[in-house]
């Protein structure tokens, strides 16, 4: 099996703009797997979607401190058995520090809105871990980084829409064995696994006065992470080990997280 891809990146990171234009081949006969670089690609991005996206996000960070931004615009074609396929991807990766606080956000160009009560919450935090509340919500990104970890806990599926690594449809499914393949680069082999992955819950019932999981302090270790929680005055670190879903709004959106992840308001 033979695979091409051809694509064009431009990348903010703090401040410096970087531009990638390359095309490569990956090879996968049996267990053999082979790849290599075939030069440069026709493709191109403009960069001004790029700038304008990071200054929009430094503004509504503030008054926080950017430890690190990433604004990324990407082009690709890719082909693979004789199956053509194009995409574009937009995304950005956000960390903010406030003492020894880091808040993490991965996220695309329409979850913008994420940003500024991140920020804010942040900047008015207590340092001090506190144990978390039996009853939280988790806002949708936080969510959505979990979902890839709450298989043994939860209803996990894969929403269909869009094409795997190999140009084949993402279908809609639950359960392993799962059906697509992840390729994040012609560099590494495709891996099985759950794409556009979603969440069966049997409420929709979310508590607006529950204390609120805002944001994610370190990356999550399968259903446990560290969370800034906003309890009306209070914003304080906490560690919550997802254990239960009592109820998850029927407003979904989606996260780079994984293979994708559509994270939404839910409640433990």
């Amino acid at each position: 099996m033979i695979y091409r891809k051809e694509g064009a990146v431009v990348r903010w990171e703090n401040g410096v703009l970087v531009r990638v234009s390359e095309s490569g081949v990956a090879i996968e006969e049996g267990e053999r797997f082979e790849c290599r670089p075939e030069g440069s690609s026709r493709l191109a991005v403009d960069p001004a979607g790029v700038l304008a996206l990071a200054q929009t996000i430094q503004e509504r960070a503030t008054p926080i401190v950017i430890e690190r931004l990433i604004v990324t615009h990407g082009v690709a074609e890719h082909e693979c058995e004789g199956r053509r396929w194009r995409e574009e991807t937009q995304r950005f990766h956000l960390s903010l520090t406030h003492g020894a606080l880091r808040a993490l956000i991965d996220a695309t160009p329409e979850r913008l809105d994420d940003v500024a009560p991140i920020a804010a919450a942040l900047s008015r935090a207590a340092t001090v871990e506190r144990t978390a509340p039996q009853r939280l919500r988790l806002a949708p990104h936080v969510a959505a980084a979990l979902l890839p970890g709450l298989s043994d806990v939860a209803r996990i599926f894969q929403t269909a829409g869009g094409l795997d690594g190999y140009g084949k449809p993402i279908v809609a499914t639950s359960g392993a064995p799962w059906p697509n393949w992840y390729r994040p680069s012609y560099r590494m082999r495709p891996v099985r696994m759950p794409l556009n992955v979603s969440i069966e819950a049997d409420s929709a019932w979310i508590d607006d006065a529950l204390p609120r999981a805002l944001a994610l302090l370190a990356p999550p270790a399968g259903n446990t992470a560290r969370v800034l929680i906003v309890d009306g005055a209070e914003v304080y670190p906490s560690t919550i080990r997802v254990e239960r879903v009592a109820g998850v709004a029927s407003e979904r959106f989606w996260y780079p997280y994984a293979g994708g992840s559509f994270g939404a308001e839910m409640v433990l």
